[in-house]
């Protein structure tokens, strides 16, 4: 027969078994159970790494009732600033930056005449100047001048009389800008034009110190092709002036391109209704993503525009 001890030693041996067989069977069921959680984490865990960024977005404060907007239905505000400043560099880069198809293409044109004017007055100018210059080379004389100076005078070049109240100014060394602007501009050097005359008189009609032309402050001779001179000098000098005021057109419609496109801008965010503005001034950012473990990790960012 068997004695109390060894039927205690088997009950308790039945009972260990038994919760063995117990736990066995519980793991067995669980381990199933981790197979397919692994294997769904895996698939959420690629989703998760080839859509990196990609969230939805939801907005604080929507009429919805749950607090939460789809931002796909949402109107994004534009930058007042951003549409000035680009403008200001590029007239029309504003307004196509705030949705216009139309005003770029009008400003644009604008700024694209101004200066193909600018260009164009100003080669038409350099055309005129170089036009001039050539004509003063071959129609007045420095020798001429000085001839004059030294039977009126006595005295061979214009630096030597500055006692004379008519001799203003004196001729440069070189043909610079200023030379050409003398030479036609004022009366003391009217006798180096080779048509200059006084009283029907040529330079060339004085031909001894016993009779010498006239000084300045008797009379100034005349010449056509001073005349002449002196107005295409002027017209070289209009187109100058003109191209310079396609310059000012220029900076005149970057300015208005650019505060047209700041003010448009501001009444157009200022129709977007508040809860519509993909951007209010709270905004909350929220989503699920696994990054480094097969496994969902919830997040949340807030943000406050100011």
């Amino acid at each position: 027969m068997r004695t109390a001890r060894q039927i205690r030693q088997q009950v308790i041996i039945g009972i260990v078994l038994a919760f063995v067989l117990v736990a066995g069977g519980n793991a067995s069921v669980e381990l199933k159970s981790s197979v397919f959680e692994t294997e769904l984490q895996a698939v959420r865990y690629q989703q998760s790494v080839a859509a990196v960024g990609e969230f939805d977005e939801i907005t604080v404060g929507d009429d919805a009732g749950d607090g939460l907007t789809d931002t796909r239905e949402m109107v994004k505000p534009k930058s007042a600033t951003k549409a000035f400043l680009l403008s200001l560099a590029v007239p029309g880069l504003g307004q196509y930056y705030y949705g216009s198809r139309v005003k770029p293409f009008a400003f644009l044109a604008v700024e694209a005449l101004a200066w193909g004017m600018n260009i164009k007055l100003n080669n038409d100018a350099d055309d005129i100047t170089a036009e001039f210059e050539a004509y003063n080379r071959a129609h007045w004389s420095q020798s001429d001048y000085e001839t004059y100076l030294l039977w009126t005078y006595g005295k061979g070049d214009d630096d030597s009389l500055g006692w004379v109240q008519a001799i203003s100014h004196h001729i440069p060394d070189t043909r610079t800008q200023q030379y050409y602007e003398m030479t036609g501009k004022y009366d003391q050097f009217a006798w180096g034009w080779d048509d200059a005359v006084y009283q029907g008189n040529h330079l060339t009609d004085y031909d001894n110190s016993d009779n010498p032309p006239p000084p300045l402050d008797v009379g100034t001779a005349y010449s056509a092709r001073r005349m002449a001179y002196e107005q295409r000098r002027h017209d070289a000098n209009e187109k100058y002036d003109q191209a310079k005021k396609m310059v000012y057109v220029a900076m005149v419609n970057h300015l208005f391109s650019a505060f047209e496109a700041y003010f448009v801008t501001k009444s157009l965010n200022a129709k977007i209704p508040s809860g519509k503005q993909a951007f209010s001034r709270l905004n909350v950012r929220a989503d699920l993503r696994s990054f480094y473990t097969k496994q969902d990790t919830p997040y949340m960012r807030v943000s406050y525009k100011f």
